[in-house]
């Protein structure tokens, strides 16, 4: 079984991710992608994100229409800081024999040898990375050649060709909180945010 575990904030869902996950689908045909919608992220710890229950509300909406597709609530449940080798680790006991690969953008590798156990994390799963502005196949052999040798011999990572989306969270959540909604969002999100005025969202 292959197993595709996309992690994020997800501060909201938007179509950058949905293309994302689409690009898998299509190029790899994996038999789930779990996304993982993190409680608070270590790189992001000056920032905390929406409330859970809001991005996770939102997500689910979205991946509920979505084939071979689930929302994964583990970092949620857990609380704290979301270290994604625990996150592997745990996967691994619920889908055992699994092949776990880990999607990720490629602006990833400026920080990824800051995440916890990185011999471990590069054991536990395959890495795919998508491009960012900035950030593209070139990056990734660059990052490859500069590890440690014990490390290039773990490191498994492929770089899966797709058209940037240049989305930005950031400025879709200034956007709603000044009464605009993004085309950016989904149909679904746009109307639960709408009903319900998250992210500060009020019609100006």
């Amino acid at each position: 079984m292959h197993l595709v575990v996309f992690g994020g904030s997800f501060d909201p869902v938007h179509r950058g991710h949905l293309a994302m996950a689409d690009a898998v689908q299509n190029q790899l045909h994996p038999d789930l992608i779990l996304w993982v919608p993190s409680f608070h992220a270590p790189h992001k710890q000056q920032r905390a994100p929406a409330a859970a229950s809001i991005r996770l509300a939102l997500l689910e909406i979205v991946v509920a229409l979505r084939h071979g597709e689930e929302v994964c609530t583990l970092e949620i449940e857990r609380q704290g800081f979301s270290f994604t080798v625990d996150t592997l680790r745990t996967l691994a006991t619920h889908y055992e024999n699994a092949e776990l690969s880990l999607l990720l953008g490629a602006d990833s590798l400026e920080h990824l040898l800051t995440w916890r156990d990185v011999p471990e994390l590069f054991t536990r799963a395959r890495f795919v990375f998508v491009p960012r502005p900035g950030w593209g196949a070139a990056q990734l052999e660059e990052f490859r050649g500069q590890l440690a040798p014990h490390l290039q011999k773990l490191f498994r990572a492929d770089f899966l060709p797709m058209m940037e989306v240049p989305v930005s969270s950031t400025a879709m959540r200034a956007a709603l909180a000044a009464g605009q909604m993004p085309a950016d969002l989904p149909q679904l999100v746009q109307l639960h945010i709408a009903a319900h005025g998250c992210y500060g969202f009020t019609k100006v």
